[in-house]
């Protein structure tokens, strides 16, 4: 009967947005796990030793010294390979440790249910911890988007002010920098829309960071253009303007130029034509926005930079 022995300790982030990153006890206890049973017959022991915040029906285990989750329907043996490097001492000499924390499916409820029903300074806090939240487990990100999380976000930020808005590009940002949250985007146009309708913000930072996003966006793969201009067709349509109109207007701004603004916006377009799949396509976006007078802003665009 081949056994594990191993420190275990809990993390207390029943509350998402009010949760710590330091494992308890400081001093861990030992558990012996079984290698030929499920974890899942054998967590509630880890539970009980640790006296864990949890209800034990919403615990994980994961590894500390990868931040892996464990399978709880599998025993230790069958992943093995996950285990790789945990007997193995970190820095300072630190042993690693099992900890018990809560599910990823059960924290992103959470946090969508928070950002739903909250008001005010609460919805606040919430949007400004997002970013972190996400920085701190990129495992979340999936969850997240899995449980329609993007849709979530969108309709938070529709009816808010732009200090709110900023804070769900922070958290937008940090969710394209995983694979698993780019391709929820690709997935989810809605987002895509949403940020091409802040570039019409009236506010400087939510339209810098709009423009900044898409751009990521666009440049993540070629067939990501085709999934933008459907983003800007849909959302001009219902506006009934003429198409990229929200990014003419700043190409069009003649008092108090912003550079940086008008190198985003142009930066933008140049990309997105770069990334169009066939000459149809590429030409009808050309004739849309010649039609707008683009030329004209490009060339005066360099005199006014040197001012």
């Amino acid at each position: 009967m081949a056994t594990f022995v191993c420190r275990v300790q809990f993390l207390d982030d029943t509350d998402p947005f009010n949760s710590t990153n330091f494992p308890e006890p400081t001093r861990p206890p030992l558990y012996t796990f079984r290698e030929d049973i499920p974890l899942n017959n054998q967590i509630a022991g880890v539970h009980r030793l640790l006296k864990a915040p949890q209800k034990p029906d919403d615990c994980a285990l994961q590894l500390s010294h990868n931040g892996s989750y464990l399978d709880l329907e599998s025993t230790l043996a069958e992943q093995r390979d996950e285990l790789e490097g945990f007997q193995e001492e970190g820095g300072r000499g630190k042993k690693h440790s099992i900890i018990l924390r809560t599910q990823l499916s059960v924290r992103v409820h959470a946090c969508i249910e928070k950002l739903y029903n909250s008001t005010g300074r609460e919805l606040r806090r919430a949007l400004f911890s997002l970013k972190q939240i996400f920085q701190d487990d990129k495992d979340l990100v999936h969850e997240f988007v899995v449980a329609e999380g993007l849709t979530c976000l969108i309709k938070v930020g529709a009816e808010a002010d732009q200090n709110y808005q900023n804070y769900i590009l922070r958290a937008l940002g940090q969710i394209m920098l995983y694979v698993d949250g780019m391709n929820g985007l690709i997935s989810h146009n809605e987002t895509v829309q949403w940020l091409y309708t802040l570039v019409g913000s009236k506010f400087r930072l939510v339209v810098k960071t709009a423009l900044k996003l898409l751009l990521v966006f666009v440049e993540y793969t070629e067939s990501n253009a085709t999934l933008l201009i459907k983003a800007v067709n849909v959302v001009d349509a219902k506006r009934d303007t003429k198409l990229w109109s929200n990014v003419m207007e700043i190409l069009d701004e003649k008092d108090g130029v912003d550079t940086e603004l008008l190198v985003y916006a142009m930066t933008l377009i140049n990309k997105t034509l770069a990334g169009l799949p066939d000459q149809d396509s590429y030409y009808d976006m050309v004739d849309c926005l010649e039609e707008q007078g683009i030329e004209a802003m490009a060339q005066r665009t360099p005199k006014q930079e040197r001012h």
